[in-house]
């Protein structure tokens, strides 16, 4: 009778420990899971902060740079002058889209909208070379390019190498509201609709800035020698008006500027942790702005 007794004591207590094991197992997991948990909305929070640092980043450099532009001339300086807190915008800026550090904080990149073909009024010639450069022969880009004409017209009469319809048997029939509306004209391809989004725009007037323009632009207008020529002085700060045109043979005239216009398109980056903003605005600049006029006129915004 005790030997019973005491196996069933042993019975218990092996039954209790499995028990406090089982409940120490149970509150071992869910301590694991809220300090997992505890780690993931610390970690939510901090690219929260993270994100809204990058934006408080691109929103003051955006004001920084908007600024400048409405206060300075639109070329770089080159005698090495810069201000007291090392961001002297205009020491750094270009507007052919090569980025540059605004500050420590936000990295931009301005395009000036003149250097590209525009896409509603191109230019026959340049737009037909942009197309013929990357692989077309003359009779595609010229289908294209009058397809590109008859797709925006109001009238369903095709031109000799055009089109009026799209490759959806869809008819625009009007001016097209955005460069990626480009994809709907004959013979298009995915890579000359890369090509054509870069240097086309809905955002600029009559005069063309070729020195702005990208290599893309520049090979089709002249050859790849002279535009790798060309972009490697850019980007040295050594490209002069006269240097531009002895390489190229165009010069400024009634519709050809050699100054970056009001037109331009900036794209701001800022990076904090792991957290990323971007904004993305095509604007028109008028320094000298009056009466019902804006200073400041905004095409789109992204970001």
């Amino acid at each position: 009778m005790f030997l019973n007794k005491n196996t069933h004591q042993k019975q218990q207590g092996g039954i209790a420990l499995i028990q406090v094991l089982l409940i120490t197992g149970v509150l071992s997991v869910l301590a694991l899971f809220l300090t997992y948990t505890a780690k993931e909305q610390v970690t939510i929070a901090q690219w929260a902060d993270d994100k809204a640092q990058a934006l408080v980043n691109v929103h003051s450099a955006e004001s920084s740079l908007l600024f400048t532009l409405l206060t300075e001339n639109k070329t770089p300086k080159t005698d090495g002058s810069i201000s007291s807190n090392n961001a002297d915008i205009t020491s750094k800026w270009n507007f052919f889209a090569k980025p540059f550090e605004l500050d420590s904080k936000v990295t931009a990149k301005i395009q000036d909208q003149s250097a590209l073909l525009h896409a509603q009024f191109p230019n026959r010639n340049n737009f037909i070379a942009l197309i013929a450069a990357q692989g077309f022969s003359l009779s595609d880009a010229n289908q294209i390019f009058d397809s590109l004409l008859d797709w925006q017209d109001i009238d369903n009469i095709p031109r000799i190498n055009g089109l009026e319809v799209s490759l959806n048997n869809v008819v625009r029939n009007g001016a097209v509201p955005d460069v990626h509306d480009l994809m709907n004209i004959n013979k298009m391809t995915p890579e000359l609709l890369n090509v054509l989004i870069k240097n086309t725009t809905l955002y600029r007037k009559s005069t063309f800035n070729p020195t702005n323009s990208s290599i893309e632009l520049l090979t089709a207008l002249t050859n790849n020698e002279i535009a790798n020529l060309i972009v490697d002085l850019r980007d040295n700060n050594q490209l002069t008006n006269n240097a531009f045109s002895e390489l190229t043979g165009i010069y400024e005239g009634e519709r050809i500027t050699f100054y970056p216009s009001n037109f331009i398109n900036i794209e701001l980056t800022s990076k904090v942790g792991e957290s990323k903003f971007l904004k993305n605005i095509t604007i028109e600049i008028t320094p000298y702005a009056q009466g019902v006029n804006n200073p400041i006129n905004l095409f789109s915004n992204r970001g």
